[in-house]
């Protein structure tokens, strides 16, 4: 006797689709008749696999507002293309919360779910106080615009945390890092304006940040310096002028070109990233900044809570990290399929040097690979001419609905 599946019972269908273990496999089965969409809608924000991180390839060079954006899935090496035009032209900053940080052109900035493609708004660049001034050098012409120069140089990391409210709800809070402002700035949905939180040393760089236990923690400095403050500061009125947690002992990475902080279970991790610079290069290769931004190792700490001391890892066990143009993030390769154990998945973060002219203006995206930290050995896992763009590099996000 034939068996319509169509008319199981919502609850069954339900039941069957929570255990699914790729995000894949419930959009695929999500898709297969009305009522299934129906069931699965009705308990997608109960679906708690662990799920690989997507990266979203760099947008088609192309001028085409409604040009396809390619996703590549690391658990089974297949590139799927999404149409997103909601996405053009912005620069992008992925997150393990299913939202992508967008910021355009015209300075606006959002929240945007891929998949979904549910948005969520925040205060445009244009209300950020004492918002610098570019101003080219004598009798040079810029071979860029104002907003140009905000998103690629003034824009150094764009964050997205995920903060714990009363009652079990959560908002989730962008912070903006970058080295022409007196410290990290926030906002959260519905802000008018972004408010500033003032490190204690004036004028330092804040490389990083990681909500841990209702505290957001700062890595500063080039010392592994650490400063929090509670997460209720951020509903507070404003500047948030945070407590100094760890003073930096040690130039642990005051050769590095970039560093993270990263929440991987209980611990709180340091990542120090370490690329081929210019000053290392034969006056051949000067010009080459193919081969002069390029990752060839990384150190990673952990924060012994006890004397507040950073010590040296070997060895992440079941743990794969993500860094890059990515809110940092740490996924188990035990529980999420076709994730390499003990290493790091990187993507290109260079991204002042995008401005370049010539040949220069589509590096974003070419460092990029997979470092494993037993055998320090750099490989790729994705080849293919989508990699690279003017307007930005691949980016690490979790799908969720």
């Amino acid at each position: 006797m034939a068996v319509d599946w169509s008319t199981l019972p919502d609850d069954l269908v339900g039941e069957i689709a929570i255990k699914l273990e790729s995000c894949d496999d419930f959009i695929y089965f999500s898709t297969v008749c009305r009522s299934w969409n129906r069931a699965s809608s009705l308990i997608k924000n109960l679906w708690t696999a662990t799920p690989v991180p997507w990266l979203l390839l760099a947008q088609n060079t192309e001028i085409n507002h409604k040009c396809p954006r390619n996703i590549f899935k690391l658990n089974n090496n297949k590139r799927y293309s999404l149409n997103l035009p909601e996405m053009y032209g912005a620069r992008c900053w992925g997150s393990p919360y299913g939202w992508v940080a967008m910021v355009k052109h015209d300075l606006s900035v959002q929240l945007f779910n891929p998949i979904t493609k549910a948005n969520i708004s925040f205060p445009s660049l244009q209300t950020i106080p004492s918002l610098p001034i570019y101003e080219p050098p004598d009798n040079e012409v810029p071979w860029f615009d104002y907003n140009e120069w905000l998103l690629a140089a003034f824009l150094q990391k764009v964050i997205v945390l995920k903060v714990s409210q009363a009652g079990g709800h959560h908002e989730f809070v962008i912070m903006l890092l970058s080295v022409f402002m007196k410290g990290p700035i926030f906002a959260k949905h519905g802000d008018q304006s972004w408010t500033t939180i003032l490190i204690k040393e004036p004028k330092v760089s804040v490389f990083d940040v990681v909500v841990m236990d209702d505290l957001v923690f700062a890595l500063y400095g080039y010392e592994g310096a650490i400063a929090y403050w509670s997460v209720t500061e951020f509903y507070g009125l404003g500047v948030v002028k945070p407590m100094v947690y760890l003073t930096g002992k040690y130039r642990i990475f005051a050769s590095a070109n970039s560093a993270y902080l990263v929440q991987s279970g209980s611990d709180l991790l340091l990542v120090i990233r370490f690329k081929l610079g210019q000053m290392d290069l034969d006056d051949i290769y000067y010009d080459d900044y193919e081969i002069a931004h390029r990752t060839i190792d990384f150190k990673i700490y952990k924060l012994n809570p006890n004397d507040k001391n950073w010590e040296s890892v070997e060895d992440l066990g079941d743990v794969a990290l993500f860094v890059g143009e990515n809110s940092s993030m740490a996924v188990s390769s035990a529980h999420a399929k076709g994730l390499q154990r003990s290493c790091i998945y990187f993507t290109d973060d260079e991204s002042e040097v995008w401005l370049y002219p010539s040949e220069r203006t589509l590096l974003a995206g070419h460092d990029m690979s997979v470092f494993d930290i037993k055998t320090n050995m750099t490989e790729l896992f994705y080849e293919d001419n989508d990699t690279r763009s003017s307007v930005c590099s691949p980016t690490w996000f979790v799908p969720h609905f």
